[in-house]
């Protein structure tokens, strides 16, 4: 039976993305992939086509098991013609989806455009962001399941200061805990230092995102 590969629900609450950048990033990939098949539709007729004038030139000059074995394959080809029309058929369909789901992404995405980012360099820029969502959603998930997070996932909170400090400031995380950290040097005697939040920033200062640019609002927002 045939069937779409994603249904429309699925594209818009299931799949990859926490954020409208990342979803974008999501969706546009599965659209590459339908538009694809689409083109393979093409394909599939010329190859039949070209089965036929096969044959035809066998029935003149080829061998009768050579026309009989062709004459098979064209007749398991055409078992399959009805499903896959409907297949490409429920292709299109979803393409329709997704250029519009893209279509509602892009009203609520643009305006936070940095001026002169193409979607690429946004999804960059958005990568903090949407790992810190991420995150966020699936400590939120332990701690309603479990009443507590796991050490995996404060681990990863762990990795920039972004997502840190974020999951402090909404209370997921008690905002008097600090990050360790050892000496840079292997040399030196081994210890554990305490990092303030302000100096953790300072370190990660080299992230893709700026948190200071990002709070003065360096965008063509407005």
């Amino acid at each position: 039976m045939a069937s779409k590969f994603n249904t429309e629900f699925n594209y818009r609450y299931q799949v990859i993305g926490n954020t409208p950048w990342e979803k974008i990033k999501t969706l546009k990939g599965f659209l590459e992939g339908r538009v694809r098949t689409a083109t393979l539709q093409e394909v599939g007729k010329l190859k039949f086509q070209a089965m036929i004038a096969k044959l035809k030139h066998l029935q003149k000059t080829g061998l009768e098991h050579e026309v009989l074995e062709l004459k098979a394959e064209i007749l398991e080809t055409e078992s399959f013609h009805q499903t896959e029309e409907e297949c490409f058929k429920l292709n299109h369909d979803e393409i329709k989806i997704l250029n519009k789901l893209l279509e509602e992404l892009y009203v609520i995405a643009e305006p936070t455009r940095i001026k002169g980012y193409t979607d690429e360099e946004m999804f960059e820029a958005n990568a903090a962001n949407e790992f810190t969502v991420n995150i966020g959603r699936e400590i939120q998930a332990e701690m309603l399941a479990n009443g507590r997070p796991s050490p995996a996932k404060l681990r990863n909170a762990m990795s920039n200061p972004y997502t840190w400090n974020a999951l402090k400031s909404v209370g997921l995380i008690p905002k008097e805990t600090k990050i360790l950290e050892g000496n840079i040097n292997p040399a030196l005697e081994i210890t554990l230092n305490v990092v303030e939040d302000n100096t953790f920033n300072e370190k990660k200062e080299s992230s893709v995102i700026d948190i200071k640019n990002r709070k003065k609002g360096i965008s063509n927002v407005g």
